[in-house]
């Protein structure tokens, strides 16, 4: 990869494929101490994105505790699309920032589990109502909330459409 491609590589975030995200959760992984990872027994990355509801539009679960994974045994995930979705334009040295806060959470779900607390999942909880309160979202109501991209996308294309049609006018007239 040439300078150029690994500037705009930086500076693009949507631009980083699953095997450059894998090895950035691999990079980032390798720098928590042993010790903090103790009792996990897998750290996965999927592919996909997590939805946290199909009805709660924009809001993306980037990764996962599970106390008994696969096997029985403590499992952390993380969604590669989750990321990519909620951190479309952010750069590599910023998307490297949420992958080891989002490990880093996870693993203190670890923890707090094995104390049995749940300090952090009432947190959690804490944080998705203030979301729902913010986006207007009601539990059992097909709203979906306010996706703001989506929303300024669409009032972009209005203030073109109309600019075009003025300008069609101008010209007839």
């Amino acid at each position: 990869m040439t300078e150029s491609e690994n500037t705009q590589n930086e500076l693009r975030g949507h631009c980083v494929t699953f095997d450059q995200f894998d090895s950035l959760f691999r990079d980032e992984l390798a720098r928590i101490p042993d010790q903090f990872r103790e009792g996990v027994a897998q750290f996965i990355l999927e592919e996909r994105e997590h939805r946290h509801s199909k009805y709660m539009r924009g809001l993306y679960t980037l990764g996962h505790y599970m106390p008994r994974g696969h096997f029985g045994s403590p499992v952390v995930i993380l969604y590669y699309g989750s990321f990519v979705r909620a951190f479309p334009h952010h750069r590599i040295s910023d998307l490297r920032l949420e992958i080891a806060r989002t490990i880093t959470h996870e693993l203190l779900h670890h923890w707090e589990n094995r104390s049995g607390i749940d300090l952090l999942g009432d947190e959690d909880r804490r944080q998705l109502a203030l979301w729902k309160q913010k986006t207007g979202y009601q539990d059992g109501s097909n709203a979906t909330g306010k996706n703001y991209i989506e929303a300024a996308l669409f009032i972009y294309l209005i203030f073109i459409f109309v600019a075009v049609l003025a300008r069609w006018i101008m010209l007839l007239g």
